[in-house]
């Protein structure tokens, strides 16, 4: 049983550790309710953003084929970050060594595993080895991928994220220097405006959900894998953690996927399916969102296996609209696009185009007033159809002409045939069809007494 935990104390769940996902507080929808984006999906926001997935891979893919560009990252490097072993509470140890035994000789990723003690202020070493991670591994397509799990807190007053080796914050090992760090500050090299390469983050810890957002427009992608949701809580190292589903669905999507790179919803959505960890569903967050492009992972192939261009960086980002029928597109429909766009525009010195990407498509807003006319438009439309059944019946099917002209005695005629009906004509037709024979009435001149 879960018990209430605060601020002040964080930690009285024993033998649980809590997780949660990086959420935005500030920003807002462009309609300006609250953006409900990275919360609950429905099931329809769901086979959406699937869709938009697949369809990315397909764009990349074509786009790389016709462009003659790699379909992957050059470089991708992994940091792992723990706690030193006889802090480690949680004795995460042998999750990671095996994590990093997958990036490395499955994904033939660059892996790095930092250990944070206390001999000097943990802040400082969190914040070295991420500075230092990104001044060697960042690049121009490159990726960027930082995996933290241990304990964390987060401080609501201040707002920021506390990562912690022990529950026992009491307890202060070394010279009076606690082990916590602050995730926020050292977050801020990887959010750096000059960083060029895309981040991946999968934080296994607490309250991570509570992160404040970038409003600084971006073209890179920064995402975070989070092990549960807001203020939500997971099991220790185990068959039952979100590391140990990370590691499995991993190694599933590789043999789905073997010739092809699979995106993080993919990922994340393999591991909410793990059997072990339905209840407590795993969350990806767009830290920047500013287009709906995914990280894609693959393994890397071998230098000699390369067969790229050497392309100089772009100097600017162009953005393009186009305004097309479909709310979505298919694969050849993508193909299409791709190959004229590519003969268009590669390899032509005036321009210089480096590469196309996928940013995104969404539908395309319908105001009142334009439904209110798409609604009348289908009315008239339907009346059409309407009309135009009934005359090819009677086209098959003639009616005998006599019954153009006559009219029974329960039809209602329409004034258009009264009006054009002489009166004495239509007496004479009344006196035909009426069971009583007219009695013809002398006429009274009311000046006239009776005789």
């Amino acid at each position: 049983m879960e018990t209430e935990s605060s601020p002040t104390e964080p930690f009285p769940l024993g033998n649980r550790v809590i997780h949660a996902n990086i959420q935005s507080i500030e920003p807002e929808g462009d309609d300006g309710s609250p953006d409900n984006s990275q919360g609950v999906l429905s099931d329809e926001q769901k086979n959406a953003r699937n869709a938009s997935s697949e369809m990315q891979l397909w764009w990349d893919e074509a786009i790389a084929k016709n462009m003659e560009l790699p379909d992957y990252y050059r470089n991708v490097s992994v940091l792992i970050i723990k706690w030193d072993d006889e802090l480690d509470e949680l004795k995460t140890g042998p999750e990671v060594i095996e994590l990093d035994a997958l990036f490395r000789n499955s994904f033939h990723y660059n892996t790095r595993i930092v250990e944070l003690n206390v001999a000097k202020k943990p802040q400082h070493q969190l914040n070295r080895h991420i500075s230092t991670f990104v001044e060697d591994c960042d690049g121009e397509n490159n990726l960027m991928i930082v995996y933290y799990t241990g304990h964390g807190v987060y401080r609501e007053h201040e707002r920021y994220l506390e990562l912690t080796a022990s529950t026992k914050l009491s307890v202060k090992r070394g010279l009076n220097i606690a082990a916590q760090a602050n995730w926020d500050k050292a977050e801020e090299a990887l959010r750096d405006e000059n960083v060029d390469g895309d981040v991946l983050t999968i934080l296994d810890t607490c309250f991570s959900s509570n992160l404040t957002k970038s409003g600084r427009e971006d073209t890179r992608t920064y995402e975070l894998l989070s092990a549960c949701g807001l203020d939500g809580t997971t099991a220790r190292p185990g068959e039952n953690s979100f590391t140990r589903a990370l590691i499995d669905s991993m190694k599933e999507l590789l043999v789905e996927f073997p010739d092809r790179s699979f995106t993080t919803f993919h990922l994340n959505q393999r591991i909410i399916l793990h059997p072990n960890r339905r209840d407590t569903p795993s969350l990806l967050w767009d830290r920047l969102r500013h287009h709906e492009r995914h990280i894609r992972l693959c393994p890397l192939k071998p230098e000699s296996d390369q067969t790229r261009k050497r392309r100089p960086p772009p100097g600017g980002y162009l953005t393009l609209r186009f305004a097309i029928r479909d709310e979505k597109l298919n694969s050849e429909q993508i193909q299409l696009l791709t190959r004229h766009l590519s003969e268009a525009f590669n390899n032509k010195a005036m321009i210089g185009v480096r590469s196309i990407d996928w940013m995104g498509i969404k539908p395309a807003r319908v105001r009142h007033f334009r439904r209110a006319a798409l609604a009348l438009q289908a009315c008239q439309q339907w009346k059409k159809m309407v009309k135009r059944r009934r005359l090819q019946r009677m086209q098959q099917h003639p009616t005998p002409e006599s019954d153009q002209t006559f009219l029974g005695p329960n039809r209602k005629r329409t004034q258009d045939e009264m009006s054009f009906e002489p009166a004495d004509e239509r007496e004479s037709k009344r006196d035909k069809h009426s069971h009583h024979p007219r009695v013809q009435c002398p006429m009274i001149s009311p000046l006239t007494p009776p005789s």
